[in-house]
């Protein structure tokens, strides 16, 4: 693999509270210098990370809900607006998994929906955090994400343990090619990017720095 085809499967992060304005800087310093396919912050760098990478062709990305999902709709859909106001090109947003898990599907639906048409043109990223699910519940997210109208399925925020194989070929068992899948968490060299673009991911959720370790192993 290409290094810069490898970067355009990355979504690089630094979402940690405790994340700094120096290290916001050499994120954006490397998005220029590998062209990833889009870099996350926390909120409050969004702005000063879309102004920074203007022509460029890494995307700034937008948190939606993070990390719990339990939040308002309402809450939702000012941080979606709110994200869309300071540049964000994509959205991550955690669903709801207290309403998944309580079988309360059409609350769980009619939010993503609403979500959806707030993001408008930008792609959407539903987060099921399937290492605290079932599997019933995992493919019950999964569909629900599909007929909500979300562009992407994603394994997690990367908090609750690695994206898995298995739970890449569940989702996929689901989705099929209808929908991306994103995997996050635990993805940190490059058998293990090859292995889950094999099974169909589309995009990878990874840290900077492991990001720039991969890049210089592809090339």
């Amino acid at each position: 693999m290409k290094q810069y085809e490898l970067a355009q499967m990355l979504d690089v992060t630094l979402v940690r509270n405790n994340n700094t304005i120096e290290e916001i800087n050499d994120l954006i310093k490397s998005a220029k210098q590998y062209s990833f396919a889009c870099v996350f912050s926390m909120q409050c760098y969004l702005q000063h990370v879309h102004d920074s990478l203007k022509n460029n062709s890494t995307h700034a990305g937008g948190i939606i809900g993070f990390p719990s999902g339990g939040e308002f709709t309402e809450i939702k859909l000012a941080e979606t607006k709110a994200n869309i106001a300071a540049g964000a090109d994509e959205l991550d947003m955690v669903i709801n998994l207290g309403w998944l898990l309580s079988r309360n599907f059409d609350a769980c639906s009619d939010e993503i929906k609403r979500i959806k048409e707030a993001a408008q043109d930008k792609p959407l990223k539903c987060i099921i955090e399937i290492s605290c699910l079932d599997e019933y519940s995992a493919k019950k997210a999964c569909e629900i994400i599909m007929q909500a109208g979300a562009d992407y399925v994603k394994t997690g925020t990367g908090w609750f343990g690695p994206a898995t194989l298995d739970q890449v070929r569940l989702i996929k068992s689901v989705v099929g090619n209808d929908i991306y899948i994103k995997a996050a968490g635990g993805i940190r060299d490059l058998e293990t990017i090859e292995r889950f673009k094999a099974e169909g991911v589309h995009r990878m959720g990874i840290s900077l720095r492991s990001a720039i370790d991969v890049l210089k192993e592809a090339k």
